[in-house]
């Protein structure tokens, strides 16, 4: 692994990232990202920032004979960015644009290393993969199904509470990035990272607890944190079990 990190193929994965980076972000103009969400395809600036990106991609691979790969690079950011236009300007839909640009430059890297990759082969050698089958199904499960199980069990107190106002969406997505991220410790065995997020939770909502406005809401919150951390460690846990066997 430390080979990895200091050999030539992690160099050039940083060189891509970093054509991006550039391109995405330093070289892109806010008025161009403003046309893109109004005219969408027909936008000129849209077709000169997915140039841009090609020519990063190309002058910082030091591949100079491959053109295939920065032509490719091109038609997924451009896909990628025309998707995003028709999208609302929001976290979620910045987040899943950079998601899947990073996805296509590790895509991308990958066919720079190992020209001979053959996708079928390795699509077939991945779904038959114990350890991978386990890992994807446990972040499923703790993602969605866990959530269904906690709103489900916490339905009685969510009901004391009435109408109680709040973000949209936003205690789902809390959920879900606890989860994500105590399942994440668990299977590095980083257990002092769970409890440091379980006190800096529990700091957050002692002033709530003690001011008997809130108390209701408070109690609720830290049930349903309960209830999912226990869920993502006991998950992590049988991983890990089953991972060694």
């Amino acid at each position: 692994m430390n080979e990895f990190f200091t050999g030539n193929d992690f160099l050039l994965l940083l060189r891509l990232l970093i054509a991006h980076l550039i391109g995405d972000f330093l070289l892109q103009r806010k008025s161009w990202i403003l046309q893109r969400q109004k005219l969408h395809a027909k936008a000129p600036s849209l077709y000169v920032h997915v140039l841009i990106i090609g020519g990063l991609t190309y002058l910082f691979s030091g591949y100079y004979h491959n053109f295939l790969i920065p032509a490719a690079l091109i038609v997924l950011h451009f896909l990628t960015d025309l998707w995003k236009s028709y999208r609302r300007d929001n976290i979620l839909v910045f987040l899943s644009d950079q998601l899947i640009h990073f996805a296509t430059i590790l895509i991308a890297w990958y066919f720079y290393v190992y020209p001979e990759f053959h996708t079928g082969d390795f699509l077939y050698e991945l779904g038959n993969n114990r350890n991978f089958l386990i890992l994807i199904t446990a972040y499923i499960f703790i993602i969605w199904p866990s959530g269904y199980m906690i709103t489900k069990f916490t339905k009685h107190w969510q009901d004391q509470l009435g109408d109680v106002k709040g973000l949209q969406d936003a205690g789902r997505w809390i959920g879900i990035f606890e989860r994500v991220l105590i399942l994440t410790f668990v299977l590095v065995n980083q257990y002092a990272a769970i409890g440091f997020l379980i006190a800096a939770k529990s700091v957050l909502r002692f002033g709530d607890v003690k001011n008997p406005d809130n108390r209701k809401s408070a109690e609720f919150i830290l049930i349903g944190t309960m209830i999912s951390f226990i869920i993502a460690i006991v998950t992590g846990i049988v991983v890990v079990h089953l991972i060694r066997q």
